[in-house]
């Protein structure tokens, strides 16, 4: 399965110019939310599972909302307790961040794309105030700006199904001569 050339079909990876949640801009734009909608996201789950067979987790826990589906079906395979950890809290009920119990749990975090990192450092430190202890983070892509490194530096094992380079790479002859230069730009820059 090209990766790259599903994304596009499915047009969750775009062409284009996209203001980044960190404000910076880039060339494309990977929206994997409704990757679930689709056949393809089964395979996925299959390789998720694949990466992390060899670490040793009791829980575990999406990033919402990108990661919740695929901590779901994984947890669902495995027969493994799964929870969410939300962004910021409700403001009402409990106000917990944290929907699981991950109290001396080792837990893996799983999100649906990392760039830097910080989404899945929150999270983890959450784990962490929740009595619990990450030893791994599970992505479906990293963009490769980081998130690997910060994690590592933070003491657990970082995996990512695909690497954006490896994507990238693969649809380039699909692209127009201008968007595939600013796609290789950006490559030299980032990753």
């Amino acid at each position: 399965m090209n990766i790259g050339s599903v994304l596009m079909e499915r047009k969750l990876l775009m062409i284009g110019n996209f203001v980044l949640t960190s404000g910076k801009t880039s060339p494309y734009y990977l929206d994997l939310r409704k990757l679930p909608s689709y056949p393809e996201f089964f395979k996925i789950v299959e390789e998720a599972m694949e990466r992390v067979k060899d670490i040793d987790y009791d829980v575990i826990l999406g990033v919402a909302t990108g990661g919740v589906p695929l901590a779901s079906f994984m947890a669902c395979k495995l027969g493994k307790p799964m929870g969410y950890v939300r962004i910021e809290k409700k403001g009402h009920g409990t106000d917990r961040l944290i929907e699981a119990e991950v109290s001396d749990k080792k837990v893996l975090v799983v999100d649906d794309v990392a760039t830097t990192g910080g989404s899945l450092e929150r999270a983890s430190l959450e784990v962490f105030r929740n009595g619990g202890r990450v030893v791994g983070a599970l992505v479906i892509v990293d963009r490769e700006e980081g998130a690997e490194r910060k994690l590592r530096e933070m003491g657990m094992e970082f995996r990512a199904i695909y690497r954006i380079s490896e994507i990238l790479r693969s649809i380039l002859d699909k692209l127009s001569e201008t968007d595939r230069a600013q796609i290789l730009e950006y490559m030299r820059g980032n990753v």
